[in-house]
C-alpha cells in the first residue's frame, strides 16, 4: 500500500514545492495563488537534485528588515534544511510517518517522480495564530513586494498540497 492521500492531505502537511531559482517574492505569489498559509512548508529543489524545506514564516522572519526580501533566492536561505524523501509507493503510511518523526525537523518529502506531499510530525503548537508563528499573511505580502500579484510564477512552482 502506498502512502495514503488522507495522510498527505492533512492540514498540517500543507506545502508548496519550488525550484532553487525561486525568489522569496515569487514564493509568496505562488502561496497566495494556491490559498496557502504562512505556516506551510516550502520545499526547494536544489540544482543538484537534493531537497530542502522550512516553514515559510521561518524563512520570512530574518527577512523582515531586508528591503530586498522579495529578491532573495530560497536556495540561499540559511533557514532551509535538507529533508529526506521517499517514493510514495516504497512505504506504507504508518512507516512513513514513523520515518518523518525520526528525521531532523520532522519533515519527510513524498514523491512520485515529483513532490506529491509532505508528512510533518513532531508539530509544536503555540498560542496565538496558527502554529504560534510570528508573521501574518499581511506581513508576508509586504515582504513579497512586487511579486505578490505576479501572474507568471509557474516557472518556479513544482507542486503544492492544493490539487
Amino acid at each position: 500500500m502506498p502512502i495514503s492521500d488522507n495522510a498527505l492531505q492533512k492540514e498540517k502537511n500543507g506545502f508548496i514545492a519550488v525550484t532553487g531559482d525561486a525568489k522569496f517574492g515569487q514564493v509568496i505569489a505562488a502561496l497566495n495563488a494556491v490559498g496557502g498559509q504562512p505556516w506551510w512548508h516550502v520545499v526547494v529543489q536544489l540544482p543538484d537534485g537534493s531537497w530542502r524545506a522550512a516553514r515559510i514564516s521561518e524563512i520570512a522572519a530574518p527577512l523582515v528588515t531586508n528591503k530586498n526580501a522579495a529578491e532573495v533566492r530560497l536556495r540561499d536561505s540559511a533557514e532551509i534544511k535538507t529533508v529526506a524523501s521517499v517514493d510514495r509507493y516504497s512505504l506504507e503510511t504508518k512507516a512513513a510517518e514513523t520515518l518523518a518523526r525520526k528525521t531532523p525537523g520532522g519533515v519527510l518529502l513524498v514523491t512520485d517522480g515529483a513532490p506529491v506531499g509532505i508528512l510533518v510530525e513532531n508539530v509544536r503548537r503555540g498560542g496565538g495564530n496558527a502554529g504560534g508563528l510570528p508573521l501574518s499573511s499581511t506581513s508576508l505580502e509586504q515582504l513579497g513586494g512586487k511579486y505578490v500579484k505576479l501572474k507568471d510564477y509557474g516557472s518556479i512552482l513544482l507542486s503544492s498540497s492544493k490539487k
